[in-house]
C-alpha cells in the first residue's frame, strides 16, 4: 500500500510541475518531454503496483484462513510454544515496520515538499553564496561542478575545438550589426559571442535586461546586470550578464529589474584578473520581473 501511495504522489508531483509551468525552474525546457513522459510511466507503475498489492493481499488472506483451519485441531497441544513464538515474531515485525516507516518517510519528503512548498526563484543571494569568479581561474578538475558567472562558457561541456567552431558559427548572426538586442531566446548565445569577440563589438549599441547585482570591487557608477541561465538543468545554472557603467554615481539595490541601452566597451576587472565587456549606459528604465526570469541554452548548433 505504501508503494502505491509513493508512486501516486510522485506522479502528482510531475503533473503539478508541468501544469503550473514550474518545471522550467528546474530543467531546460528542451528536455521537458523526458519529465513529461515520466507522468505516464509513473501512472502505469502506480496502477501495476496497486493490482499487485490487491492480489497479494487477497492471497495472504486465503493462506491465513487455511492455516487457522489446520491449526484448530492442534491448538491445545502447542499453545504454550506458539505463545513464545508469536511474541518473538511480534517483536521482529515491529522492528521491520519501524524501519519501513522511516524509509518510506524519507522517500515521501521530496514528493510532498515539491508540491506543498513554493518554488524559489534564483537571485543575487545565490551569486553571493556560490561566489563571484571565473571558473577558468579556479584550480579544479571538476569543471562540471563549477558555478559560471557572466560568460556562458560552453567549452565546459564540449571539446575545445568543437567549442571554437560553435562560437564562430554563432558570431555570424551578431558581428557586423551596429545595434544588438539580447532577447530571452538568444541571451546566452549572444553573451557567449560578446565575451569571445569583445573587440568586434566595441562602440556598438546593445540593449539587454536583467536583475541588478552589486558585485565586489565595483566603482560607485558600476553594477552588474544578470540573468540566471540554465544549460541543461538547475545544477549547471549560472548568473550570466555584463557590467554596467553609468555616466555618474548611482546606487541601485540588488535584484531590481532593468532594461538598459548603451555602448559596448571593455574594462579590466581586478577580482577576475581579466578584461570583460561593459555597457556604458545611455538610457535605462525599471521593468517588471518577467514571468519566466530564467533564460535557456536552446541549441548547440
Amino acid at each position: 500500500m505504501y508503494r502505491v501511495v509513493i508512486l501516486l504522489l510522485f506522479t502528482n508531483l510531475f503533473f503539478m510541475l508541468h501544469s503550473t509551468g514550474n518545471i522550467a525552474k528546474y530543467i531546460n525546457l528542451k528536455y521537458s518531454f523526458l519529465s513529461y513522459s515520466m507522468i505516464y510511466v509513473l501512472l502505469f507503475l502506480t496502477i501495476a503496483e496497486a493490482i499487485r498489492w490487491y492480489t497479494s493481499d487477497k492471497k495472504k488472506e486465503n493462506e491465513n484462513e487455511c492455516i487457522v483451519c489446520r491449526n484448530d485441531h492442534d491448538h491445545d497441544h502447542i499453545h504454550e510454544h506458539e505463545h513464545h513464538h508469536h511474541h518473538d515474531e511480534k517483536t521482529l515485525s515491529k522492528g521491520k515496520k519501524i524501519k519501513k516507516f522511516l524509509a518510506y518517510t524519507f522517500v515521501l519528503i521530496p514528493a510532498v515538499s515539491g508540491v506543498v512548498l513554493p518554488v524559489a526563484t534564483l537571485n543575487s543571494k545565490l551569486v553571493d553564496a556560490k561566489g563571484f569568479s571565473f571558473p577558468a581561474l579556479e584550480d579544479s578538475s571538476d569543471k562540471y561542478g563549477m558555478h559560471q558567472v557572466l560568460n556562458p562558457d560552453m567549452s565546459q561541456f564540449m571539446g575545445k575545438d568543437d567549442f571554437l567552431d560553435l562560437v564562430s558559427k554563432e558570431s555570424k548572426s551578431y558581428v557586423g550589426k551596429d545595434e544588438l538586442t539580447l532577447r530571452d531566446e538568444d541571451y546566452l548565445v549572444g553573451l557567449e559571442v560578446l565575451y569571445n569577440y569583445m573587440g568586434k563589438f566595441a562602440g556598438k549599441t546593445l540593449t539587454m535586461k536583467g536583475f541588478t547585482y552589486n558585485g565586489p570591487n565595483l566603482e560607485s557608477n558600476q553594477i552588474f546586470l544578470l540573468r540566471f541561465g540554465i544549460i541543461h538543468c538547475v545544477a549547471d545554472s549560472g548568473a550570466f550578464g555584463m557590467m554596467l557603467e553609468f555616466p555618474k554615481n548611482i546606487h541601485i539595490p540588488n535584484d531590481q529589474w532593468y532594461e538598459v541601452t548603451g555602448k559596448v566597451d571593455t574594462v579590466y576587472y581586478p577580482p577576475m584578473k581579466a578584461k570583460i565587456p561593459v555597457i556604458k549606459v545611455t538610457s535605462y528604465k525599471t521593468i517588471d520581473k518577467p514571468k519566466d526570469p530564467y533564460v535557456y541554452r536552446n541549441s548547440l548548433n
